[in-house]
């Protein structure tokens, strides 16, 4: 372990450089690629807020060509028109005449009352005549209800109302703050081929002043040329009676929470009179929303007082309204490529990993095993080789003159050599199964013949350790049949046997028992002795092959720990298995369960 202890300290240092180098990419390439998620979703929002500027200023600009295109005298409930003419054809002089204004019937849907009023006249309305004009109204078919009705709100508006403030303004002059972002507008330049997701101000206020162009450019209201209203100048009209006025645009202003519509007229003597329409907000604010319910279905309209900033982000044109969109959901689509490579990367990375780490381990897990082989196997072969060497050199030399003795020798020279033998025919047969060369297949056989045919070799090993083997076999199970192949599981039985007679040799039962049971679709051959049996710690490495190094073998009994590696490798190989099933201190039991016949 300490020999390996380098060269896995190098193997984590590599990964851990890899796997945080791969980490910081993999961060911050998503962290560059949830900005630009957020960049895109930011702008789906903003295109479905201009769109729905477009579609609300489209549905008011309506409104406002409508209010603008009346006429000076239609804010009066009856007015005198330049010429009249009689059922015959013929002219008739114009203070003879009246005309009904058509707004004395009513105001449309969207407009609660239509309002006049000049420096020092009272507030009027064309839906509520002067007494002297009532009957006259009345003959023109308007009803008692319609004059109460709008009464009652031309005596709500004239006390909610600061005539002083809209007399000092002037609507044809755009707002101060209107002023400064119009003249910041750059002139018009070619679109890049990949537009910032985010609005800039410039892009506002270019977006703004096309939307202004849209709901107050239409001059034809005005009776003046098309190219004279952007600028939103006062511009000069014929009234009915032949006089010459300067009307300014209507103009949207908030008189507490009431929104107007209002305009200045400034009439040939010089009298300044203001002309609006009072707007029913609550109305105008529903069909908005509803306009853009399929866009913003969460938004909604808050007020805008001049002074308090940017006028033009997300501000309506036609009316000093800003919309608020709210909670808005955009599909920004699901996985990005950019998170797949990320997944795949880390993916081939992990692998990479582990296949170096598994090549790592299997390298040096075979050039540990390699030591332990060349260590347990060096001790093994040098006893025996040892004893051969002074035996047959004593023998040779002719200094071992007494018969029994060297029949001994000759005794001892047979054990080794079988010992060598055995141990040659493990290595090998473990070489077969580690190139993949499995067994022959497994047969079926009686149990009692099969156990009894190949135990001799076993018995024979047990006498020559100083013990016994006892066979005990119930006779229902002698005919039992099973699935094996002769010879590895022969191998099998005499390991198990042979490791009895070294480890359990000083016990004072010399007995080493095999006997059979019935284990469901399987029956168990046992193999017990009366030993120490293993302890806890060897029981973990009990199977692995060159366990023992060479200090153990020679404190234990001799071998290399491939014994047991082999057999249930064998056992595998053949459709069995084979367990350790004993006690510390009870001696050793193995099971090698063998499938049924």
């Amino acid at each position: 372990m300490k020999r390996t202890l380098p060269t896995w300290i190098a193997l984590a240092a590599c990964v851990t450089l890899a796997c945080g180098a791969l980490a910081w990419l993999s961060v911050t390439t998503m962290r560059l690629e949830r900005a630009e998620v957020r960049a895109r979703a930011e702008a789906l929002v903003e295109e479905r807020v201009r769109l729905a500027l477009w579609r609300m200023d489209g549905r008011l600009a309506r409104l406002l060509a409508q209010e603008s295109t009346r006429s000076v005298s239609a804010w009066e409930s009856f007015y005198v028109p330049a010429h009249a003419f009689d059922q015959a054809g013929k002219a008739r002089e114009p203070s003879t005449t009246r005309i009904a204004s058509a707004l004395l019937y009513g105001t449309t849907e969207d407009v609660r009352l239509h309002f006049a009023f000049n420096g020092s006249g009272p507030l009027r309305s064309p839906q509520v005549p002067a007494p002297e004009q009532r009957p006259l109204a009345s003959s023109a078919g308007t009803t008692r209800e319609q004059l109460t009705r709008y009464g009652a709100l031309l005596s709500e508006l004239e006390a909610r109302m600061d005539r002083k403030a809209l007399l000092e303004l002037d609507p044809g002059t755009p707002s101060p703050e209107v002023v400064v972002a119009v003249r910041q507008v750059p002139q018009p330049v070619a679109q890049r081929a990949d537009p910032a997701p985010e609005l800039t101000q410039q892009q506002n206020v270019v977006e703004y002043s096309r939307r202004q162009m849209q709901a107050f450019g239409n001059a034809a209201y005005l009776n003046v040329p098309q190219e004279a209203a952007p600028t939103q100048e006062k511009v000069t009209v014929l009234t009915a009676d032949a006089h010459e006025v300067q009307v300014s645009p209507m103009a949207p202003v908030w008189m507490g929470d009431e929104l107007l519509l209002v305009r200045r007229v400034v009439r040939e003597s010089g009298e300044v009179e203001i002309q609006g329409a009072w707007l029913d907000w609550p109305r105008v604010r529903s069909l908005l929303l509803e306009e853009v319910k399929d866009l913003l279905p969460g938004a909604s309209l808050e007020r805008v007082v001049p002074g308090t900033g940017d006028l033009l982000e997300r501000r309506l044109a036609s009316l000093p309204v800003r919309l608020v969109p709210g909670t808005v959901q955009v599909e920004v689509g699901g996985s990005t490529p950019v998170a797949w490579s990320l997944a795949a990367a880390w993916g081939a990375v992990v692998l990479a990993l582990v296949a170096v780490g598994l090549l790592l381990f299997g390298a040096v897990s075979l050039s540990e095993r390699r030591a332990a082989f060349v260590s347990a196997v060096t001790h093994e072969l040098r006893t025996p080789l040892t004893t051969f060497r002074m035996y047959a050199e004593m023998l040779a030399e002719g200094m071992v003159t007494d018969e029994a003795q060297r029949r001994g020798y000759y005794e001892t020279l047979q054990r080794e050599s079988n010992r060598l033998a055995h141990l040659v025919e493990n290595v090998l047969a473990y070489a077969r199964l580690e190139r993949k060369r499995a067994p022959k297949a497994a047969e079926s056989v009686e149990l009692g013949a099969f156990l009894q045919d190949n135990l001799r070799r076993s018995e024979e090993r047990t006498g020559e350790a100083g013990m016994s083997l006892v066979l005990e076999l119930d006779e229902a199970l002698e005919a039992a049949r099973v699935y094996v192949e002769p010879s590895a599981a022969e191998q099998v039985l005499f390991n198990l046997v042979d490791n009895a007679c070294k480890y359990a040799r000083g016990a004072e039962d010399t007995r080493v028992h095999v006997y059979a049971e019935r284990r469901g679709s399987r029956i168990a051959v046992l193999v017990s002795d009366h030993g120490p049996g293993v302890s806890r710690v060897d029981a973990k490495n009990l199977f692995e092959p060159f366990s023992k190094s060479s200090e153990r073998a020679a404190e234990s009994a001799p071998g290399v720990g491939l014994g047991l590696a082999l057999s249930r490798r064998l056992a595998r190989a053949m459709g069995a298995e084979l367990r350790y099933e004993g006690a510390p201190g009870q001696g050793a039991t193995f099971a090698l369960l063998l499938r049924a016949g």
